[in-house]
């Protein structure tokens, strides 16, 4: 399950690559340039499907096998395989009983003894046409599928495979054995190990990846994004990743090349005392960002997403969306394990001072006795209820991190929240649960909501001024409030024009905003400026078309991260390219 976060600015949902932005989404797809479009969650969501009758090991084991797929990286919820002799098609789409992981699925089925060819990603046909949610037809051919053997009463591992597009309208899957995923299997054998005539799997081995599986087209409108890549790459004499990730069939020298572009998924990175930013990243990467705009990456040993990094005493500590927490005391060129929380926790905030230490995290969970509130569509996408968990603790090792307060998120308390986000400030630490905005003294250890009027979808914090500033994102019916005492009280002030995406106010009278200015096909980012002499905000600029926005700090570059995952930086008001992945 994906943690709740706003990627780009902490987005509330999944966490991908590229991150979603919830009812802002920017849909990155196909280019008339070769440029790398990195979505990872390609996300086949299905709606709910006409009932099978179960199947039942002990009827099936004498005649059949049980085939085993897991994407542990999301971004798919079938595969769709053929018996290669001719007959019916069989969608692999009953969940297997592993223990979950964010973001991360298993499927398995028993299918007749026979020798199958993978069809397609996907399914190739809705059973019902959706009133929300993906088109009729969401799968896509996969020319090259792999044949593989089904025996009778034994299983057979298709192994753990990871869609990654690769520009235009395709993409390729990887295969991406790792030893956090080892026991994944034998868990999904336990229930039906007493059926099985031998329980060694039957030898199946993808070790290339995957031919290009053409997808859906999309528009991308690069334009002049990539008109800044190209001079880019002219300038430092940039060799193409894109041809390099293409021609690359070996699955880990592909992996090499992805963790090498994997965008940042939070607005709060570490930041050391001469400027150097540390932004968390998918596939246990950090993007390092110098004062100079210079990008590079370094990560760990892990495929699993980083959410929250934090600098403190000469040390990086990273957090993980399994609730891992590793610590470097080299720049992130070495990593020792600190803590490991529940593996659904995914931390999603890490801050210290004063000696103190606050860790976030974020789990999804069934609570079939929450009201499902949120209209029909919350009901009918079964939104799961939210624990979020706020740990405090003062030893360096964070051995002592004790629970300060969680926070139990029914469907009803998560409409038009746009993500958990953490931020310490003044001595105290502020987090949005639900759309209540929540505060901890940590020289008193108590807890108080603070939220001005009824909700707000997201807040930001100046840490120099410790002006607050809170925003209700909901159409014409948006709200901005700000305070100046720590949330004690508030003030309206106008708001931007909607679609209302973040708020930060400076101080009292000065402040940013973005939004997105959507029309009937399209849409682009904005940004605007508070003006107090007339309580209203006036458009300053706008980003690239499909360039998400990212502001971190006053004092740094407003970034826009491109649909290829390059990153572009607004200098004395141009923008320019200051990491490109062509």
């Amino acid at each position: 399950m994906p943690a709740l976060t706003r990627a780009g600015v902490r987005c509330a949902g999944g966490t991908h690559l590229l991150g979603s932005l919830g009812m802002n989404a920017i849909r990155p797809g196909g280019v008339r340039v070769r440029a790398i479009l990195f979505a990872m969650g390609l996300m086949l969501a299905l709606p709910a499907t006409a009932k099978e009758k179960p199947q039942v090991p002990a009827e099936l084991a004498p005649t059949h096998g049980y085939v085993y797929v897991a994407f542990p990286k999301g971004g798919g919820e079938a595969i769709t395989v053929a018996p290669v002799a001719g007959g019916k098609d069989v969608v692999i789409d009953t969940p297997a009983a592993t223990t979950s992981l964010p973001a991360a699925h298993a499927f398995a089925k028993w299918l007749p003894a026979g020798r199958y060819k993978i069809k397609l990603w996907g399914v190739l046909k809705w059973p019902i046409t959706p009133a929300f949610g993906p088109p009729d037809k969401p799968a896509s051919d996969w020319p090259d599928g792999l044949e593989f053997d089904v025996q009778a009463g034994r299983v057979t591992d298709l192994g753990d495979l990871m869609p990654v597009n690769v520009g235009g309208y395709q993409f390729v899957v990887v295969p991406v054995p790792h030893p956090e995923h080892a026991g994944s299997l034998a868990e999904a054998i336990k229930p039906i190990a007493a059926v099985l005539k031998d329980p060694t799997p039957v030898p199946y081995t993808m070790t290339s990846v995957s031919g290009a599986i053409t997808i859906q087209q999309q528009s991308s409108g690069l334009g002049l994004i990539a008109d800044l890549l190209l001079a880019h790459d002219r300038k430092v004499n940039k060799p193409s990743t894109q041809d390099a990730l293409i021609a690359a069939k070996d699955p880990k020298e592909f992996l090499r090349l992805l963790r090498g572009i994997t965008p940042p998924l939070q607005d709060e990175p570490a930041r050391l005392d001469d400027g150097t930013l540390y932004f968390p990243a998918d596939l246990g990467q950090l993007r390092k960002r110098t004062p100079d705009g210079q990008w590079s990456s370094l990560g760990m040993d892990t495929l699993r997403q980083i959410l929250a990094v934090e600098y403190a005493n000469g040390r990086l500590i990273a957090g993980s969306d399994d609730g891992h927490l590793r610590a470097s005391r080299d720049g992130g060129a070495t990593w020792t394990e600190l803590k490991a929380l529940g593996r659904l926790e995914s931390i999603i905030d890490i801050d210290h001072a004063d000696g103190t230490w606050i860790v976030t995290s974020t789990e999804k969970f069934e609570d079939s006795k929450a009201p499902r509130g949120n209209g029909l569509v919350a009901a009918a996408r079964g939104t799961p209820s939210v624990r979020l968990r706020v740990y405090t603790g003062r030893s360096d090792d964070l051995a002592d991190l004790a629970l300060s307060k969680e926070f139990v998120l029914a469907p009803k308390d998560q409409a038009g929240w746009l993500g958990a986000r953490g931020q310490l400030a003044g001595g105290r630490y502020y987090v949005l649960a639900g759309t209540a905005l929540q505060r901890l003294d940590l020289a008193s250890g108590q807890w108080k909501t603070i939220t001005p009027g009824a909700r707000i979808s997201s807040h930001r914090i100046d840490p120099t001024t410790g002006v607050v500033s809170a925003l209700w994102s909901q159409g014409a019916f948006s709200k901005v409030h700000i305070s100046s005492d720590h949330g004690d009280t508030w003030t309206q002030i106008g708001r931007p024009p909607y679609i209302i995406h973040d708020v930060q106010m400076d101080s009292a009278d000065r402040g940013w905003a973005s939004r997105w200015n959507m029309n009937a096909f399209s849409g682009v980012w904005e940004t605007y400026t508070f003006v107090p002499a007339k309580n209203d905000w006036d458009k300053s600029g706008e980003a690239p078309f499909n360039c998400r926005l990212m502001r971190i700090a006053p004092d740094l570059p407003v970034l826009c991260f491109a649909p290829d995952a390059s990153i572009l930086g607004l200098h004395d008001g141009k923008w320019e390219a200051e990491f490109s992945a062509l």
